[in-house]
């Protein structure tokens, strides 16, 4: 079949994605670093650094998950669950500081105790106590942080009844990515509350190695690799970006907005597994498919045949990163060729292969990619690409008592112009569409999702079907206002610097006297 993948390719595939490890610790191993509670700052780390300075005022980088406890709650013992992995995890406890010029992660010492706020809505009625509590974690929320200060994470643990509790927990990326939530934080929460609810000893051993190790090591590792990675991505990115892929609803301004706004979404409880099936006839992974979905609606809006997709890599190609708390993402950027009009299975084939060529060059960092291609950085849209794509596959099981969430807290940023997250669950692919709301109306959105729905039932009626044969006409939801009637924006333009509201006002009037011939 056209759009298979072998076996060893695909367990590649989703272990390069997934953060599990593709070789195993060398004899020597990674070493701790010197002693001290000082160490340089990951390259991952140092460009969420960069940025965050640049938009201290925006929560760009702000995450709110939540864990969900169902039964009575020893507090003591979650409380101390809490403190002991802040004690284990030395990334948990840094702030960032300048020293002899250069940027420095230092290493704060163990709190002796953390005391979680606790919020009662057990009094209010039940229909309003999910808002209650997510209007009061929200402000937190989106508090700034100060990341020479910290600390990094912001508990609330909120009690909605006897039987049921939240800790919503507020998080800056610089510390954390997804691995470290639900292969880390998680198991380990679990494990340390049992143990000392019961009044026993924490069960998990000392860890080896800490995050910062980690860094040191990867630091030298990066400068032996990075001359001949990035000619990979110099050849494969030569001529790309700098331009707007999907059509939009309204011009740029001249620096980047981060106003999101997000579109939930569901596939129904048949459409799911089928997806999962075809992956596994066809050879693919499921990720490899819900890609191609993707590319399939990037194609029916634009007819574009070289489309450039962003998605991020876990990083932990070494089995000593695989119990550690931090951030080990790399972004990496998939340029995909739609030409020809291939099937939808050879359209997921030449996805699947450059997924493959681009993790096998991911070693370098993103920035030092954005660098070497992006001489004249333009200040309005993210570089090389503008749709960022990312799936998460099933959690391990959870004890009974568990539940985790990622999207109960919608914050109101976005770092791209539309970034489609998926999630696997037990009840079917759930995720999300998080658009920026100053490119993007609410309705484009909306008909964004219902066509790729759309697309994704063909997709799964029959794979075998050409990608012109998968999607509606869609000359209407291809027409803007800018194919009609070209503006020149360049005052509005100007004007970035003024309130977005102003701003958007005086767009919608110009619109407005278009269309009425005036």
């Amino acid at each position: 079949m056209t759009g298979t993948l072998s076996k060893s390719k695909k367990e590649l595939l989703e272990k390069l994605l997934h953060g599990r490890a593709i070789s195993a610790a060398s004899p020597r191993g990674i070493p701790r670093r010197r002693e001290g509670g000082e160490a340089p700052i990951s390259y991952g780390q140092q460009q969420i650094w960069l940025h965050s300075q640049y938009s201290s005022q925006l929560p760009i980088y702000n995450e709110m998950i939540t864990i969900h406890y169902y039964g009575a709650l020893d507090r003591t013992a979650f409380e101390r669950a809490f403190t002991e992995i802040i004690r284990r995890h030395e990334v948990w406890r840094t702030t960032f500081l300048w020293k002899n010029g250069d940027l420095v992660q230092h290493i704060e010492p163990s709190p002796a105790h953390i005391s979680i706020p606790c919020l009662d809505v057990s009094t209010v009625p039940a229909e309003a106590r999910e808002a209650t509590a997510l209007l009061t974690v929200r402000t937190e929320a989106l508090a700034p942080y100060d990341l020479s200060v910290g600390p990094m994470y912001r508990p609330h643990l909120v009690r909605f009844s006897e039987e049921e509790h939240r800790l919503y927990l507020g998080l800056h990326h610089i510390i954390f990515d997804g691995v470290s939530l639900y292969g880390v934080l998680l198991p380990e929460m679990q494990a340390l509350y049992e143990a000392f609810s019961q009044n026993k000893p924490s069960p998990l051993e000392d860890l080896p190695l800490q995050y910062a190790d980690y860094v040191v090591w990867h630091r030298r590792w990066v400068d032996e690799i990075a001359p001949k990675q990035l000619e990979y991505w110099r050849s494969k990115l030569k001529g790309a970006g700098g331009r707007d892929v999907l059509p939009i609803d309204y011009p740029r301004t001249e620096t980047q907005s981060y106003r999101g706004a997000t579109e939930r979404l569901a596939l129904d409880a048949e459409l799911s597994p089928a997806l999962k099936d075809l992956s596994q006839r066809s050879g693919m992974t499921l990720f490899m498919t819900l890609l191609a979905t993707l590319h399939v609606l990037i194609w029916a809006y634009t007819r574009e045949e070289d489309v450039l997709i962003g998605c991020t890599s876990a990083g932990r190609d070494r089995s000593e990163t695989n119990h550690l708390l931090g951030f080990f993402l790399n972004t990496i950027v998939l340029r995909t060729d739609l030409s020809q009009n291939p099937t939808f299975l050879e359209l997921a084939r030449r996805g699947g292969e450059e997924l493959l060529s681009s993790l096998a060059h991911d070693g370098i960092p993103f920035e030092s990619v954005v660098k070497a291609l992006c001489a004249q950085r333009d200040s309005s849209r993210h570089p090389l690409f503008q749709i960022m794509f990312g799936f998460q596959p099933p959690l391990a099981p959870l004890k009974p008592n568990w539940k985790f969430a990622q999207m109960d807290l919608d914050l109101g940023v976005t770092k791209f112009d539309l970034h489609l997250e998926l999630d696997e669950r037990a009840e079917g692919i759930i995720g999300r569409f998080i658009y920026n709301a100053d490119l993007f109306e609410r309705e484009t959105i909306k008909g964004m999702i219902e066509t790729w729905r759309n697309i994704v039932h063909q997709v799964v009626a029959d794979p075998s079907r050409r990608i012109s044969q998968l999607v509606p006409e869609l000359t209407e939801l291809r027409k803007t206002r800018f194919e009609n009637e070209r503006m020149d924006v360049a005052d509005v333009g100007s004007l970035a610097s003024r309130p977005i509201g102003l701003i958007r006002s005086i767009q919608r009037l110009l619109w407005s006297n278009r269309a009425s011939g005036s």
